[in-house]
């Protein structure tokens, strides 16, 4: 067979229909440098699909490149999600016990949450109506319902107080009320 670059447009054109690709397609192509591209990806595919080696090192035909998913390795990784997440929940339930309150926005409600037991006797925490803050720890979610006091474990509590300081600390280094440290006063007296 001819040097592929030295084919002709039509020729190009009959290889690329041959490789697959449907004619109306590869009558798309008008220059050379897009079609020797496709071609040679065509057959770069195909030597992929038919000569896979497998793991005793013979050769099988698989039938396509793209990876199946296993549902095996799925459950495999869900289970130990799974137990990541109870395991957090038991260490959650078993800490201390404090009191906080997140205050409600202006457009909000207070919000309602319940604890349910399911068939197995594993308690899960619902969330009925009004607003509610969420902390995710190791794939276990807490619903504290805000702006009614609510006992947390110790662990949530330091999450929900945490985020509530980085909050009233954002902007403070650019606010207007912040001192100068050349003149000492606030730098809205210098406006």
């Amino acid at each position: 067979m001819k040097e592929i670059e030295l084919l002709t447009v039509k020729e190009l054109q009959a290889k690329l229909v041959e490789l697959g690709m449907p004619e109306d397609d590869a009558k798309a192509f008008k220059t050379k440098a897009p079609m020797i591209a496709s071609i040679r990806t065509l057959e770069a595919k195909e030597v992929v699909i038919d000569t896979v080696k497998g793991e005793a090192g013979e050769v099988k035909k698989v039938a396509s490149i793209e990876e199946r998913p296993n549902p095996s390795e799925d459950r495999e990784v869900n289970k130990k999600w799974k137990s990541k997440a109870e395991k957090m929940k038991a260490r959650l339930l078993a800490q201390e016990q404090v009191s906080i309150l997140i205050p409600v926005e202006a457009h909000e409600h207070a919000g309602v949450v319940e604890w349910r037991t399911d068939k197995n006797g594993q308690q899960y925490q619902v969330h009925i109506s009004g607003a509610v803050e969420s902390v995710q720890l190791n794939g276990y979610k807490y619903f504290i319902p805000k702006g009614i006091y609510t006992r947390v474990p110790r662990q949530i509590a330091e999450v929900i107080s945490n985020s509530q300081q980085q909050t009233l600390e954002a902007g403070k280094d650019i606010s207007l009320d912040r001192i100068d440290p050349n003149t000492g006063r606030p730098f809205a007296d210098s406006l």
